[in-house]
């Protein structure tokens, strides 16, 4: 069986998530800014290319990287932008230093920074893009290590007390020297070499060396023509050369990253002539952060930077309330160049210690923006923000330079208040809840997700001036690895909101349903057809997804199946020219939900062959708006608490920028019995563009399921069934558990290590599936240049069947190649050995 799509993109079928939750969600998730309108993927046939919008889950779940540390990143969106630190245990000072550049995302302990700065330990051990994109996330593979020459795999849940014993309490004990293994060598050889000291980072999107003393040390970079030596002088607080310290240079006209650091406190680099950003951190004898930027480096010739602790002021902020402590405070960069964007942030659990200082003049405002973002709240006694009845949102920016310190005291009255309710689906769950903003020229926010007992109610104060908020909230379960795992996530739309403003929201409220709200859900353009809507919106309009069982697609042209996916998307060809079109969207979850715990969508439409840039499908979704509790049970109507029916609120919304005319009919039955039996409810008009169901109120049952049939004047229909959309027994939810066993490793074997055809014209691997549903396979080939994986080839395999992936072996040199096969789930992974083929 070969995949019908063959596109790069990372996908993780057993959630469907938002696609507006803006920028991070420290344990959610993250937003990518909506296509334009008609936007169409390439062709699937022609080339490899980034997956469309369009044929992506409205949103991803998010991935969690163990570092070597014990210390847990949470990754979001296509280019994985960090959501936040989970500190390992007995880790809760530690501060984290963080910077993307070119697409790779470092987030670095400061207890790490003597060891990377010694050549101890890689620094692509930090490099969580490439973690990411390797498998060595926490379903993924065990990080392979080489530790004093000998080769280990280390679990995530080990290695907390495997840095423990690595680094020791103090910089004089270093019993080991570890590296990574990396995708771009064979499965028996390592990627990243250190040795006596000095490390060469192989595969890095930059060109990245070690400062070092001697004129010929190694890792050196040559004098030439167009270079000129940096020096870097470090000085502490009391003027002294500054021996915990390190600076970071990265080229703004080309893709180079160069740290510079040495006990003694100055550093030199032989740097290609260029404009650069400077960062230079020095951590003084009473632990104190100071953090130097210099916006633009000019390198024209040999030149002496002095970062000095001595320039830098103190960052501090306040709130009104006594007991409110920060949970998260974060010092971030985001510099602008021609299309390149930097990030470089400084992540810390509280105010003092921090201090800031500019060097040399600003930039334009468009050039660069600095921010401090903080989330506060009452820690309780366990000091874990759990249930805090309130918390603070605060953002504050700097155009065109960065922070000579930083004092604000936040009054109440300057910020806006939103009382905020999270209604819960399931009994026993815990849920998280945070707001993340932006403002203009300045994105890289990051922020914390407080815990909360469902239901629950928060009281939140929200930054106003030219500040931007997106919501994020989930319900939360228990995996297998004790971590919180996302049941059902959802996000907000970015809103700005006035000082003094009172405002309320709600979350989590059934029925649980398909909303369209991007023109890019589906599309054709040309003869390239794509499918993915999210199934499980509440009615607030907060972008959802969920865990499922299951899921899946099917499209049919004139009666004929033209295309297939075991997951919540599709992208396929159809045959030229006009046809009438089916597509059946269905997922179920009844393992982890009982509300809609099984949702199917039926549409039927014309469609032709599209020139340009392509349109939206014609598609509509029925949502609804019943009255609900706390615990999503139905409330009766003021007045009507022993009426044999209730009325139901409910919408027809088509497919915005679509082709789909108004409704002509529009019918609703509904099911006591779990869909055995239907019986019709009336549906009428109720004068505002809405409609009104009166639904017969069942006796004894606990779940209402809902179906929906629409047509509209041009012919396009709708069939949308949702079982047990409302529970009407005004019971507590009844609780499935944590769901099915985890997937089980042992039924997704290792795909076939990728090899030449005989006739050495094609790639080849194959991978068999033995569990009960479908898995996917993937064939990935190696970029060099940025150090990224890439999907070649995609298959779904269905249960007990064998696929097989092929890809041309064109042009020539020598790429790495490797084939993963995931779990139904695609929590867990099992990957061949990679290998480098030349053709």
């Amino acid at each position: 069986m070969r995949s019908a799509a063959r596109w790069t993109r990372t996908r993780h079928r057993h959630i469907r998530l938002p696609g507006a939750i803006g920028l991070a969600v420290a344990t959610a998730f993250s937003l990518g800014a909506a296509p334009p309108q008609g936007a169409a993927p390439p062709d699937p046939v022609s080339a490899p290319a980034p997956a469309p919008a369009a044929a992506r889950p409205a949103g991803e779940q998010p991935r969690a990287v163990t570092l070597i540390t014990g210390d847990r990143v949470l990754l979001t969106g296509a280019g994985r932008s960090p959501a936040g630190v989970e500190r390992a245990p007995g880790r809760t000072g530690v501060r984290f230093s963080s910077y993307r550049v070119d697409g790779h995302q470092y987030v670095v302990p400061e207890d790490a920074r003597h060891l990377l700065r010694a050549g101890r330990v890689d620094r692509r051990l930090f490099d969580v893009t490439a973690l990411l994109g390797a498998g060595y996330h926490d379903r993924g593979a065990d990080l392979p290590l080489t530790v004093d020459g000998e080769r280990r795999g280390l679990p995530a849940a080990q290695r907390a007390a495997f840095w423990k014993d690595l680094a020791g309490r103090s910089r004089a004990a270093v019993p080991r020297t570890a590296r990574a293994q990396g995708p771009a060598e064979d499965a028996d050889g390592p990627l990243v070499l250190l040795a006596d000291g000095a490390s060469a980072d192989l595969g890095s999107p930059a060109a990245e060396v070690r400062a070092d003393r001697g004129a010929d040390a190694p890792g050196r970079t040559r004098a030439a023509a167009d270079s000129s030596t940096l020096t870097v002088r470090h000085l502490d607080r009391d003027g002294t050369p500054a021996a915990d310290s390190e600076t970071m240079v990265v080229g703004l006209d080309a893709p180079v990253r160069h740290f510079l650091h040495d006990d003694d406190g100055t550093a030199q680099a032989r740097l290609p002539r260029g404009r650069y950003l400077l960062v230079g951190d020095i951590v003084d004898r009473a632990g104190n952060w100071h953090r130097v930027v210099r916006p633009l480096l000019d390198l024209t010739g040999d030149t002496v930077v002095t970062v000095d602790a001595r320039t830098t002021r103190p960052v501090t902020t306040a709130v009104a309330r006594p007991g409110a402590r920060p949970a998260a405070v974060d010092l971030g960069i985001e510099r602008h160049h021609g299309d390149r964007v930097i990030s470089v942030s400084l992540g810390s659990a509280a105010f003092g210690r921090l201090y800031t200082a500019q060097l040399g003049p600003s930039v334009p405002a468009a050039a660069m923006t600095s921010g401090i973002s903080s989330t506060w709240g009452a820690p309780g006694p366990a000091g874990d923000f759990s249930d805090t009845p309130y918390s603070y949102h605060l953002l504050d920016t700097r155009p065109g330079g960065f922070f000579t310190g930083f004092e604000r005291r936040v009054r109440d009255a300057e910020l806006a208040r939103l009382e905020a309710s999270h209604l819960t689906q399931t009994t026993g769950r815990r849920g998280v809840k945070g707001f993340f903003g932006k403002a203009p020229g300045f994105a890289a926010v990051s922020g914390t997700m407080l815990p909360v007992t469902l239901p629950s109610r928060v009281t939140h104060y929200l930054d106003t001036r030219d500040t931007e908020w997106s919501g994020a909230f989930g319900e939360q379960i228990t995996g297998a690895d004790g971590f919180g795992q996302y049941a059902t996530a959802m996000g907000s739309d970015y809103r700005a909101y006035r000082a003094g403003q009172r405002t309320t929201e709600r979350w989590n409220a059934a029925v649980f349903a398909p909303f369209l709200f991007r023109p890019d859900h589906a599309g054709r353009k040309g003869d390239t057809m794509w499918v993915g809507v999210p199934l499980f919106t509440d009615q607030d309009d907060h972008r959802a997804g969920s865990l499922t069982d299951s899921e899946s697609i099917r499209l049919y042209r004139d009666g004929r199946l033209v295309g297939v996916s075991g997951g919540g998307q599709l992208t396929t060809r159809v045959p030229p020219g006009p046809g009438r079109f089916r597509i059946e969207s269905s997922a179920s979850r009844p393992s982890w939900f009982r509300l809609s715990d099984r949702v199917k969508s039926v549409w039927t439409f014309s469609s032709d062959t599209t020139p340009g840039a392509g349109a939206p499908l014609p598609l509509w979704a029925v949502r609804y708006f019943p009255r609900v509790d706390a615990h999503n049970n139905l409330v009766p109507e003021p007045g009507r608490a022993a009426s044999r029916t209730f009325s139901l609120p409910l919408s027809a919304e088509p497919h915005p920028g679509a082709d789909t005319g108004a409704v002509r009919s529009l019918r609703l039955n509904v099911s006591t019995d779990g869909g055995a039996t239907w019986r019709p409810a009336p549906v009428v008009p109720d004068g505002s563009g809405g409609w009104r169901a009166t639904v017969p109120r069942p006796h004894g049952a606990q779940g209402l399921s809902l179906r929906a049939r629409l047509t509209d004047e041009r012919g396009n229909t709708l069939e949308q069934t949702t079982h047990n959309a409302l529970r009407a027994g005004g019971t507590a939810p009844p609780d499935p558990g944590t769901g099915p066993a985890e997937p089980s490793r042992t039924c997704t074997n290792a795909p076939a290590t990728p090899h030449l055809s005989h006739s050495g014209f094609r790639i080849l691997s194959s991978a068999r599936n033995d569990c009960s549903t479908p898995t996917t396979f993937w064939l990935l080939r190696y970029d060099a240049d940025r150090s990224e994986w890439h999907t070649i080839t995609e298959n779904v395999i269905h249960a007990g069947a064998t696929a097989d992936a092929e890809w041309p072996c064109r042009g020539s040199g020598t790429h790495t190649y490797r084939a993963v096969q995931f779990d139904p789930n695609m929590m867990f992974t099992k990957a061949s050995p990679a290998v480098s083929i030349r053709c």
